[in-house]
C-alpha cells in the first residue's frame, strides 16, 4: 500500500508542488517585502516616546504550545491508528518589532495502535525559522517558515524470513527521520505587556525524494512568556484623521480583484473534483470536498478572514502589507486557477 502511495504521489509531485508549497512562498515573499516597506510606507501617527514600558516587547520568549499534527491518513478515514494531538515547548529570539527566529518541539503523548514501515510509535517534530510579523499593542498578524525534521520512533526497518520460526517473519524496529517544512499563518494576542497567545493554521510539508511531496494541514496554538531587555519598540496608535478610508477606491478594486480571482479558482476546482479527482490544497480540501456549498463556506470565511485581517492591519497603520493582502490572494488565485484548466489528467483519489 505504501509502494502506491508514493508512485501516485510521484506521478502528480509537481501538481502538489505548486497548489501547496507555491501559494505558502507566494504568499510569504508578498508579506516580507510588505515587512520591508512598511516602515516607511506608514502612516505619520503620534508617538509616545521611544518606547511604551508597560507594552514593551521582550528580546526573548518561551512557552509551551499544543497542535493537531496531520499526517497520513488522520482526516482520510473514519478509523486511523495514527496520533494526531501533539505538546511541545517554543523559544523565540525577537531581532526587533517585525522579525524574530522561532525554535519549537512537539511530540505526541500517546503513540500510534499500529506500526508498519511509514509510521509507528510516537510522532516528533523538531523545527526552526524565521516569522515576520505586523504588530499593534494587543495584536499582531505574522507570517512563518521553518524546515526542521519529523520523526515516528518505531517503524518497522527490516523484515527477515526464518521459515522454521513459529512467526515466519522477524520484525526489526527503530526511528524514522523525515525533513519537512512548516510554512503558514498566524494571530497574536497580548493579554498583559509579557504574555503572549498565538494561534497558526500551516502547511507540514513531508519531503520524500526530489519529485515527492506531501502537504498536511496543522493548526496550533501555544502560549508564551517575554524574558530579558525590552526592545526600543513603540505601538502604532490609530489616527484616523491621519489615515485614508479603509473602503476607499484602492481597497473596494483590490478586493473586487480578488473575488473574481477566487471565483475562477472555485469553478476550475469544481470542474476536476466533479471529474473524480481531489483537492491537494490542505487548507481548502476538508470544505470543497463537499461541492459548491463547501466552496461557497470556504471562499466566504476566506473573504471575511481577508477583510477582517485588513482592517487589522489599516488600524496599526500598515498600509502597504494592508494592500498585499488583496494582492497576494488575487495572484495566488489566478496562477492556481491557471494551473487548474492545465491539468489534463490526473489520477483519481487511490
Amino acid at each position: 500500500m505504501r509502494a502506491s502511495y508514493r508512485r501516485s504521489r510521484r506521478r502528480n509531485g509537481l501538481e502538489w508542488y505548486s497548489r501547496g508549497v507555491r501559494k505558502a512562498r507566494l504568499a510569504g515573499f508578498l508579506f516580507v517585502a510588505g515587512m520591508g516597506f512598511g516602515a516607511w510606507g506608514q502612516d505619520p501617527q503620534p508617538r509616545a516616546g521611544a518606547y511604551l514600558p508597560d507594552f514593551g516587547l521582550q528580546r526573548f520568549e518561551v512557552g509551551a504550545e499544543t497542535a493537531n499534527i496531520r499526517t497520513a491518513c488522520i482526516g482520510s478515514t473514519e478509523r486511523c491508528p495514527i496520533p494526531s494531538f501533539g505538546l511541545g515547548v517554543g523559544g523565540a529570539l525577537n531581532l526587533n518589532a517585525h522579525f524574530a527566529l522561532d525554535a519549537e518541539f512537539l511530540m505526541t503523548p500517546t503513540a500510534s495502535t499500529v506500526t508498519t514501515n511509514a509510521y509507528g510509535g510516537h510522532a516528533m517534530e523538531m523545527m526552526a525559522g524565521v516569522r515576520g510579523e505586523a504588530r499593534g499593542r494587543h495584536y499582531g498578524y505574522f507570517l512563518k517558515a521553518e524546515p526542521g525534521f519529523f520523526e515516528w520512533s518505531e517503524v518497522i526497518t527490516e523484515a527477515d524470513f526464518v521459515p522454521t520460526a513459529p512467526v515466519p517473519f522477524l520484525f526489526s524496529f527503530g526511528g524514522r527521520r523525515f525533513f519537512v517544512s512548516d510554512v503558514g499563518a498566524g494571530f497574536e494576542y497580548s493579554p498583559s505587556p509579557r504574555v503572549r497567545v498565538r494561534g497558526e493554521v500551516t502547511d507540514l510539508i513531508f519531503r520524500y525524494s526530489r519529485e515527492d511531496w506531501t502537504n498536511n494541514l496543522q493548526p496550533s496554538v501555544g502560549v508564551y512568556y517575554g524574558m530579558g531587555k525590552t526592545l526600543d519598540w513603540s505601538p502604532p496608535v490609530y489616527a484616523a484623521q491621519k489615515t485614508h478610508a479603509f473602503f476607499d477606491r484602492t481597497n473596494v478594486v483590490l478586493l473586487t480583484g480578488g473575488a473574481l480571482a477566487d471565483t475562477a479558482d472555485a469553478i476550475t476546482t469544481q470542474r476536476f473534483i466533479a471529474a473524480g479527482d481531489r483537492e491537494d490544497d490542505p487548507f481548502a480540501r476538508p470544505l470543497v470536498k463537499y461541492g459548491w456549498s463547501g466552496q461557497i463556506a470556504g471562499m466566504s470565511l476566506e473573504t471575511g478572514g481577508e477583510i477582517l485581517g485588513m482592517y487589522g492591519l489599516h488600524r496599526i497603520h500598515q498600509r502597504w502589507v494592508e494592500r498585499l493582502v488583496p494582492v497576494g490572494l488575487a495572484v495566488t488565485h489566478g496562477i492556481l486557477a491557471y494551473n487548474n484548466t492545465k491539468l489534463s489528467h490526473r489520477q483519481p483519489p487511490q
